[in-house]
This record gives structure tokens, sequence and C-alpha cells, in this order.
């Protein structure tokens, strides 16, 4: 059977390649294909991780390692280290680990070869990967405590200067600071005036503007953003919101206590806009509202649906107001694509997968195993979690309602009435329960089969988050397209969607 090679660039090469030491993935490959030569294996694929992620979620190449082992494709994959596969915490380890075992797949370094159903090539193993989550989390927490004290002393900490600077190196000391770039600071002094006080008119008067006018304007000047792009809304949000602007430095602990806060701080370099008017337009924001607070995810296709024009994901646009359906529309500006109701676009796309899905059922096995190495808690076991909580607060609620009988606060009237709708919502929720307990369990008789006709009959049921889960489980994203809008020819769904399948590169 062939062998594979996997690379992954560490946080310690990134520094090294930045000190001239080459670069690191074509070290490591030359290293690994030598070691490849003189045992013979032929090498068929290479997986190379460009980024330097924590987690097996952050990393793209390793999901497809880890799918392929899944499959049994690979006598053996060739590593610099094992703490090159997974620092992550204990479930991505035992999920490595259990992957490897289920097809007896080697993985060999130039210093040792582990057989992970040999019981000491195992306790190694495990030894090792301890070992290097030990040292990332030493590694994180120095580097924290590093990012805190440059913050104290006036440092940027960030390795992107934000738009209207250029980072710096600082003279006879370590760290970096900001240097005004001329052309882009003199345009965030405009934004920042613009919003303020209004734009300028040809007439001498003057318009007041919200972000997404500014936005405007800047195109029309023909003034691009750093990359060359066209400007937006939130780009115009995060520039006014960003406190650099006014001489000032933050830093944001990963997790917050009491002992550990966010820190904001006078800062070295030179402001662009006076704290006067940076306040002034920071309370101008709160009274137009701020973006609204993190909350539940209402897009089902959040992340999947492109634009066929510009290839920018396409956003979920309610109608609160007018209590119009929402619509998917595409927010890049002076784009031609025509929006569609959601729930259009969410219907033909299941429509075309369960057609997709019996087409090809003699590979659904393939299709099982990916989901199962992606999700290995089902989104039938979530939402059942989901509605065994929801049954626990109405059998308290219930309960309540006998407690405030006694005490007199109800009148055996408002108790019965009360008990009645309790009752009601107990036995919905009971149904709901049992409905998706025999999901759960079509699932787990049939371990290397998701069976489709229960997605589909649960699919309804759960709620926005748990049906995206699902969906990016199946498909890689989708091209929509429309050309013609349906207030015309009264055909609101006359558009296309492409559907890109994340199961293999067979179909």
């Amino acid at each position: 059977m062939p062998y594979c090679l996997y690379l992954r660039k560490s946080r310690a090469d990134f520094e090294a390649e930045q000190q001239g030491m080459g670069e690191t993935l074509a070290r490591h490959e030359t290293a690994l294909r030598a070691l490849a030569l003189q045992c013979g294996y032929t090498i068929s694929k290479t997986y190379r991780e460009i980024q330097s992620g924590e987690t097996i979620a952050a990393r793209p190449q390793m999901q497809c390692l880890l799918a392929d082992v899944a499959k049994g494709l690979w006598e053996g994959v060739l590593v610099m280290e094992v703490e090159r596969l997974a620092r992550g915490d204990t479930m991505d380890q035992g999920l490595l680990l259990h992957t490897f075992q289920q097809t007896s797949t080697k993985i060999i370094t130039p210093y040792k070869t582990y057989d992970p159903n040999n019981p000491f090539d195992e306790e190694y193993f495990e030894f090792g990967l301890f070992m290097s989550r030990r040292e990332y989390k030493t590694i994180n927490r120095r580097m924290q405590q590093g990012r805190r004290a440059s913050v104290q002393e006036g440092k940027y900490i960030g390795s992107i200067a934000p738009y209207g600077y250029i980072r710096q190196k600082l003279l006879h000391e370590k760290g970096y600071t900001l240097a005004i770039e001329p052309t882009e600071s003199e345009i965030v002094r405009m934004i920042y005036e613009w919003y303020a006080f209004g734009i300028p008119q040809p007439d001498g008067s003057i318009k007041n503007a919200g972000r997404p006018a500014i936005a405007k304007h800047l195109i029309q000047l023909g003034i691009p953003t750093r990359k060359g792009g066209m400007w937006a809304t939130s780009s115009i949000t995060r520039i006014l919101q960003n406190p650099v602007y006014c001489g000032k430095v933050f830093w944001t602990p990963q997790k917050q206590t009491a002992q550990n806060t966010k820190l904001l701080l006078d800062g070295k370099h030179t402001a662009l806009v006076s704290e006067t008017l940076w306040q002034m337009v920071q309370e101008k924001i709160a009274a137009n509202g701020v973006p609204p607070a993190p909350r539940a995810l209402q897009n089902p296709l959040a992340g999947l649906i492109r634009c066929a024009y510009c290839n920018h994901t396409m956003q979920r646009r309610p109608y609160q107001k007018s209590g119009q359906p929402p619509f998917c529309i595409c927010v890049t500006p002076h784009c031609p694509q025509v929006a569609a109701p959601l729930e259009l676009i969410e219907d033909k796309l299941l429509a075309a997968l369960q057609i997709w899905c019996k087409d090809h059922k003699p590979y659904w096995e393939e299709i099982a195993n990916t989901l199962r190495m992606r999700a290995p808690c089902s989104d039938f076991s979530l939402a059942l979690r989901s509605k065994k909580a929801e049954y626990t607060r109405l059998q308290t609620q219930i309960q309540n309602a006998y407690d405030l009988l006694e005490q007199g606060i109800y009148t055996p009237a408002v108790f019965t009435q009360r008990q009645s709708l309790l009752q009601e919502k107990l036995q919905i929720v009971s149904d709901e329960i049992e409905t998706l307990s025999s999901s759960c369990q079509s699932t787990t008789q049939t371990p290397y089969m998701l069976p489709q006709e229960s997605i589909w009959e649960i699919y309804p049921h759960l709620p926005p988050a748990q049906k995206n889960l699902l969906l990016k489980n199946l498909i890689q994203y989708v091209l929509y397209e429309k050309t013609s809008s349906g207030r015309w020819h009264h055909s609101p769904d006359a558009f296309t969607l492409t559907i890109f399948p994340k199961i293999s590169n067979t179909f």
C-alpha cells in the first residue's frame, strides 16, 4: 500500500523563517522524501498545512488526512514529529489515535515508527502528545504574559498594522510601534470627520452620512482599500471603532477573569484623530444603534451560498418591519446579483441534495464515514439533548405550579389552566424526543450507513444552527446565480444553484 506525507508549520517555524533560516515545509519535505527513499516507501500524496492551528477544526489538511486514513488509503503517514499531528485538547488527540488504530495506519518519523495497535507504541505516542500539549500551554502562557507587558509599555502587538499606519520596529528595544502612512492616514481622518460632521457637497452644503454612505462615497471617489478592493460598511465600522486611531493600544486575554481583564492604554504611536473626535464618533454610533450582540444563528445556509459573480458569501437579510420573508442577498457593492427568498433557496438545495444522495447511494458509506469523523456527536443527538433539557424545564414548571397552588398564589382555576397548558407542551416535546430517539437509534444501529431518510425527516425539526452544521457536513459551498428580478416576471425561483459536495473528488 502507498504512503503519504503530512507537513505542518509550527509557530517556531514562522519565527525561524523571519530570521532567514529557509522555508520550513520545503526542508521537512526533503528530509521525509529522503527517509521514504531509504526505506523503500512509495509516496502518493503530500498534505501541506500552511497555517498553525491549535485544533483539528482549524486545520483543513489534517481533516482531509484523517478522512483518508479512515478509508484505509495509507499504509503509513510520514511526519517530522508526532507533535505535528495533534497539539490540541484530549478530544483531538483521542480522535487522532482512534482513527489510526481503526485502520492500523503507521506513523513514521525520522526517529521512530509508531504502530498504533502496539501497546508500547501506543503508550509512547500518547505520552508524546501529552508532553506536546503541556509544552504548547507553557509557550502560550508566556506569549500572553509578553503581550500584556508589551501593551503596558505602549507597544503595538498586532501582526498587521491597521489602515492608516505601517508597523515599525522600535529602535534599541524589543517590540513594534506604528508609524503614520501618509496617504491612508488622510483617508482615516476624512472618514472620522465625515461621520462626525457630514460630507461636504458640491453646492457647499454638508450632508449627514452614515457608515454605508461613507463607503459608497469612497468608492465614487475611486479610493481603493489597502488590498485594492471596494469599501464595505463593515470596513468603515472597524475603523471608526478602533481606539488605535486616538493613540491607544489594547490587549484582550484569551480567557477573561477578574484578575485578567482587557487593557486599554496610551500607545507609543502618534494618534490620527483627537480623543474628543473619537469619543464624539463613539457616542454617535451608540445613538444610531451599536452592532447587535451575538445571538443564536438564524440562517441555516450561513457560509454556504456564494455569489456566482463575485464569489463572496451571501447573507440573510430579514425584513421585520414589513413582514416580508428573509432574502438571501449579495452585499458586495455594485454586484449585479439578484436576491431571492431564503426559504426558496433552501427548498431547492434540499431537493437537489435528496436526489444527489439517492443517485449516489452506493457511495453513501464513504459519505457517512466522513460525516462521523467531522462530527462524532451527530446532529440528532444534539437536538435530542436540547429537547430533553426542555422536557426537564417543563416538569419543573409543573412542580412550581403545584407549589404556587399550595401557597395560595394560584387559585384552583388558574392552576388548572396553567397545568393544562404545560401538560400540552410536555406532550409535544415528548413526541419530538421519541422521534429524535428513533433517528439516533437508527444511526447507531448502522455503523457504516447514515440513514438518508432520517436526515430529511428530522431536518425540518432542527434549529437553524443544527441545520447549518448538517449541510456543512454534506457540501463545501453552493454557487447561486439569478439574472432577472422576480418582481417583473413573477418567477422568484428563477435561479440556478451549482452544488459542490464535500465528499469525494469522484463526482
